[in-house]
């Protein structure tokens, strides 16, 4: 009786093998956090020792499968919840994006009002210490983006705007809470809020100003009540800014 012989299997597509290293280096390594930005193309592909071609087909498909996020004209970043599909509801479809974006705060004032309740229990002295301390360095970079009027500004305006927000998440404690809200965050900012807040980005960075200021400061106090309602007013600003 003749012995089966198995088939050779397919080689593994170079690309696959590329995206499987920053992966490695994203969740194993760890040498890139959510929120990252991964070094530039050709610098990436010396230290892997890959083609450019091989490495943009590898971002490629990491891009696809949610762990990096490509900002067009600022870069390739990691993202905010690595593996989650940056809009699995297809919200970027929707042609009313003024629409979509009170309704995203709508959304926003029920999860996050409510959140910081959890975070003045939950979250650890360091956590709090560190938020005042975040939001203190973030004054700087909102002032001098008030004074500028361009794309750039504004995008790093709501990159600092994003991680405030994240680290409100994280420290509630919460494994919902730390997925779904980033994941809000970030498909709406840089998918929508960029186009529709071009009319009015000074609103916007004068409510961050205001209410992050009120919010670090209430929950450095653990107060659960008060930081609730500074983020409800937080919000209501940005809905009442939207519709005038």
């Amino acid at each position: 009786m003749s012995q089966s012989t198995s088939l050779p299997q397919p080689a593994t597509p170079l690309s696959q093998q590329v995206a499987a290293q920053l992966r490695n280096l994203i969740f194993e390594e760890r040498r890139f956090q959510p929120g990252d930005r991964i070094p530039d193309e050709r610098s990436l592909a010396r230290e892997l020792g890959v083609s450019r071609t091989s490495l943009r087909e590898a971002i490629k498909t990491l891009v696809a499968n949610g762990v990096l996020v490509i900002r067009r004209g600022v870069g390739t970043f990691v993202s905010e919840t690595p593996g989650r599909q940056p809009d699995p509801f297809g919200f970027a479809y929707t042609e009313d994006k003024r629409k979509l974006l009170l309704d995203w705060y709508q959304v926003r004032l029920i999860l996050e009002s409510e959140a910081m309740e959890m975070v003045a229990k939950n979250a650890t002295d360091e956590e709090l210490r560190n938020l005042v301390a975040l939001e203190a360095e973030q004054r700087t970079v909102v002032e001098e983006s008030l004074e500028q009027d361009s794309p750039a500004s504004f995008i790093a305006f709501m990159k600092e705007d994003q991680a405030f927000h994240s680290a409100l998440a994280q420290a509630t404690h919460s494994i919902v809470m730390n997925q779904v809200l980033p994941a809000l965050h970030e498909w709406a900012y840089f998918n929508v809020a960029a186009a529709e807040y071009s009319n009015f980005p000074r609103k916007m960075k004068e409510n961050a100003l205001d209410s992050h200021h009120s919010i670090a400061a209430l929950l450095s106090l653990r107060d659960g009540r008060g930081a609730n309602l500074a983020m409800r007013y937080h919000m209501l600003r940005a809905m009442e800014d939207i519709q005038h």
